[in-house]
């Protein structure tokens, strides 16, 4: 009994220190005033803005400030003193932002009391605004829309139908397209360790359906042009529910942080619905106005031609930020068509299909519809996510067009090749059939005699005399 006075004191002396800490504590606060309502920091490309940052402390710090990536933004003061008896104080960190990007703002401190601490803020960076850019996006919401249209008019069901008997080419396509490409675009995400928002632009493009390029490659190529546009309209409609359900499963890992990454499943089915009724229009075209279909048919690949032309001489100034994209990008953005393609082959070469339809197949699987990613990206997401996600779009767009482009060049420049020989050939078995009828093509006798020979083959010059 006699210890319990001192047990008493010792008890008292601990909860005051424990006080103390908690008034020390409870003097450290922090706000970030970013001049608007937004939880981040916003500013364009070579914009200098100011980030107020206020400070309550019982105690002299300093503040280090760094950016996460200097090749997004800039912090032009790297170090502020904070005085406890100045406090609240405000400062400001200025920022200049440099290349459209999602990144953090650092903030340590370096001298003071250890345990304060304050967390990653972070500060997104536009793109500057250009009309191009907005042209370039509706000529290629105009380009989907004619393209849509242009698929319809081609869907003869009674042609259509002879795919689906049996559908081997469709289902093997289908399957590449919703189960192994998502697949893919996943593993090549993590494989390159590629940011949030070019992860979810590639599963974006991954979860696709096949697209128009497809089926003007399958055309240029001598394939089978049929189940290529069989296999483009059924995977479109298969896309209203299969898009969505590969975005929710693969893109979830991605958009935690963020979001404005969010997939807006809403405002892509809305999308996917209206791609639908251009096709709904083409088809009734084709059977209320078969003299127009043939009007399509003529001008088909000279509008895809300057429809390309188009596309290349909008898009390359207007998203030109796409070419500096980092090797990881480019990388991911070159294999997936590629391994796609490769993908689709195999497993048409494993059902059986013969050598045109399994060419077809892979064309489907490897050529997504990247555009129709681009738009979709463009019209749902917020920037500058919109422009982060659509890197990979783009960039598989166009290194898909780059490479069937070459591929097409060959394969035609090899056809004329092997015509030229084969004219060759036909040339000089004329040539002997001339010779052996003593330059007479057609055979018939120069002389009675050889009539006579050939009237009777028994017949002889000797005996004849």
């Amino acid at each position: 009994m006699a210890n319990m006075p001192t047990c008493f004191i010792s008890m008292l002396f601990y909860m005051l220190v424990l006080l103390a800490f908690a008034h020390v504590h409870a003097e450290f606060n922090y706000t970030f005033d970013t001049g608007d309502d937004n939880s981040y920091f916003l500013l364009e490309e070579d914009e200098v803005r100011i980030l107020n940052l206020t400070i309550t402390v019982s105690e002299d710090i300093t503040l280090s400030f760094t950016s996460s990536d200097e090749s997004a933004f800039n912090v032009l003061n790297g170090k502020e003193y904070v005085y406890a008896a100045d406090s609240p104080v405000t400062v400001q960190i200025e920022i200049q932002g440099v290349f459209v990007s999602v990144e953090k703002l650092r903030i340590e401190i370096t001298q003071g009391v250890e345990d304060y601490t304050i967390p990653d803020f972070t500060i997104k960076v536009l793109r500057p605004y250009s009309v191009l850019s907005d042209i370039f996006t509706y000529a290629l919401l105009l380009w989907l829309l004619i393209s849509y249209v242009t698929m319809g008019t081609k869907m003869d069901f009674s042609i259509i139908k002879t795919k689906f008997k049996p559908p081997t080419g469709i289902t093997i396509g289908l399957i590449c397209q919703f189960f192994l490409m998502p697949l893919l675009a996943y593993g090549l995400a993590n494989a390159f360790k590629l940011s949030n928002e070019s992860s979810v632009g590639l599963i974006l493009d991954g979860t696709c359906p096949g697209g128009w390029l497809s089926n003007i490659f399958s055309l240029l190529l001598d394939c089978d042009f049929v189940l290529s546009l069989t296999m483009t309209f059924s995977s479109t409609i298969l896309a209203l529910g299969m898009m969505p359900l590969n975005l929710f499963i693969y893109t979830r890992t991605f958009t935690d942080d963020n979001d404005d990454l969010k997939t807006p499943f809403f405002e892509l089915a809305q999308q996917l619905l209206i791609l639908v009724i251009p096709v709904g229009i083409g088809i009734i075209i084709l059977y209320k106005f078969p003299k127009a279909t043939e009007i399509c048919e003529k001008l088909l690949k000279p509008f895809a031609t300057f429809l390309i032309v188009i596309a290349l001489g909008l898009g390359i100034p207007a998203e030109f930020y796409v070419f500096l994209s980092p090797w990881e990008i480019w990388m991911s953005s070159a294999l997936f068509p590629l391994i796609g393609s490769i993908l689709g082959l195999t497993f048409a070469l494993i059902g059986r299909l013969d050598r045109q339809s399994a060419v077809t197949v892979a064309l489907e699987v490897g050529v997504q519809n990247s555009l129709l990613a681009k738009t979709m990206v463009d019209l749902a997401y917020p920037e500058p996510e919109s422009d982060l996600i659509a890197r990979i779009p783009l960039l598989i767009a166009l290194l898909t067009l780059i490479e069937g482009t070459i591929i097409t060049a060959v394969y035609i420049l090899v056809k004329r090749l092997c015509h030229k020989e084969e004219d060759e050939a036909d040339l000089v078995k004329d040539k002997k059939d001339v010779e052996l009828t003593n330059g007479n093509k057609t055979g018939e006798p120069k002389t009675d005699i050889e009539a006579g020979a050939q009237s009777n083959p028994g017949f002889t010059p000797e005996a004849n005399m």
